[in-house]
């Protein structure tokens, strides 16, 4: 099993974006994913090619490749304009080099429909682009295997997939994800690399290896399974800048030993 080994800016959003790719290089990472910080979103479907040139150059400057935002259509417009928005994100995602867009689902169930709706439409146009849609489990609309399954059966499209994460099926439901995993493993495209402690609605800001998740049987299945793809460390923990920059290269070290 190969896995490409990236991490996400989630844990430096106190921080800033400079603050946060200077960790991650430094944590010995190659590949980037990109996150909210407490000023707002690096990017948006109203960012200006210049604006993305200059993201682009910023992640590239601390020779980082950047991999995967999370998105997810806006739910509180209406449908057309939904679609019409995540396309022009889709696009920004595009200009920045860009390969996944990791969804978020909905956890109201009256939107579940309207979610389905918009994302059918955005398949062929991500696609065309070059840009794979995975769907982590985040609860409600995706919150175990069954309901992955439910969405891969329903779009059955090349460009569509599971990026799956362990924490959130502790987090959003109790349930282990060893024994989840299994049902959806086929389907996975990529998996965001999160822990968790307390069981349902328990604590994720931590590192990799110090929580419930049993990452060694979760590499096993995903080996078993012919997995080979993406991984993305979300969440570490600490609190000060130089804590998070520790967690983070202990989280790096921990993943590589534990996939090998």
């Amino acid at each position: 099993m190969e896995i490409e080994l990236g991490c996400w800016t989630r844990p430096w959003w106190h921080f800033t974006l400079e603050e946060a790719l200077r960790g991650i290089a430094a944590a010995g990472f190659r590949f980037v994913g990109l996150t909210p910080f407490d000023d707002g979103p690096p990017f948006s479907a109203d960012s200006t090619e210049e604006d993305i040139a200059r993201l682009k150059a910023a992640v590239e400057g601390h020779g980082l490749v950047p991999r995967v935002v999370f998105g997810n259509p806006d739910l509180s417009r209406e449908l057309e304009e939904a679609v019409r928005l995540f396309q022009r994100e889709i696009e920004r995602v595009q200009w920045l080099g860009l390969t996944h867009i990791v969804l978020l689902g909905t956890a109201e169930e009256q939107q579940y429909e309207k979610w389905y709706a918009a994302v059918e439409r955005c398949l062929d146009f991500a696609g065309e682009r070059g840009v794979m849609l995975l769907l982590k489990p985040h609860g409600g609309l995706s919150a175990l295997a069954d309901d992955l399954l439910r969405a891969v059966e329903r779009f059955h499209h090349p460009n569509f997939g599971v990026c799956y994460d362990p924490g959130n099926i502790y987090y959003y439901t109790g349930e282990k994800a060893e024994e989840d995993l299994p049902r959806v493993v086929e389907h996975v495209r990529a998996m965001c690399i999160k822990d968790e402690l307390g069981g349902k609605h328990g604590e994720v800001m931590i590192t990799p290896g110090t929580g419930l998740v049993d990452f060694g049987r979760i590499f096993s299945i995903l080996e078993d399974g012919g997995f080979s793809g993406p991984c993305w460390v979300e969440c570490v923990g600490g609190t000060s800048l130089e804590e998070i920059n520790a967690e983070a290269h202990k989280a790096r070290e921990f993943v590589v030993r534990v996939a090998a």
